[in-house]
């Protein structure tokens, strides 16, 4: 395995443990993704930056996911990303299947308190960054 393969596997692992929405079952087993899909919701059009930065890492996530769950991208383009993100913000699914990809799109009017902004930063779980600003 290529060091940035297993940073990858890392990553996606710590995205899926901290995802919070699945917990390990008893007996020290882990959880089996097996045939379940992932739905990673972009807030940005299918052309721009945030959509290629998804595409490369979806297969990369599925792959080092336990039960090499399907990763797939969708696209919630609207508000600068708002939109997409107060979506993500009313999903109570909590098994783990429903990610989201934010930037700093998201982030700066989240900290500068808009009031178009319905999401709060702190309910949701954190687990992979990339030095392009892109987080999911």
């Amino acid at each position: 395995m290529t060091r940035i393969n297993k940073t990858l596997s890392i990553l996606a692992a710590t995205a899926f443990a901290l995802g919070g929405a699945v917990s390990a079952q008893a007996g020290g087993h882990g959880v089996d993704m097996s045939g379940k899909t992932i739905e990673w919701t972009i807030p940005f059009s299918e052309t721009g930056g945030s959509a290629k930065w998804a595409n490369f890492f979806a297969p990369l996530l599925s792959e080092a996911l336990p039960g090499n769950p399907a990763v797939v991208v969708k696209f919630m383009p609207g508000a600068g990303s708002t939109k997409g993100a107060n979506w993500f913000q009313q999903q109570k699914d909590g098994d783990g299947t429903v990610m989201f990809g934010s930037s700093g799109s998201t982030q700066i009017p989240y900290l500068l308190g808009g009031t178009r902004e319905k999401y709060e930063y702190n309910d949701w779980n954190h687990g992979i960054a990339s030095g392009t600003g892109g987080e999911a």
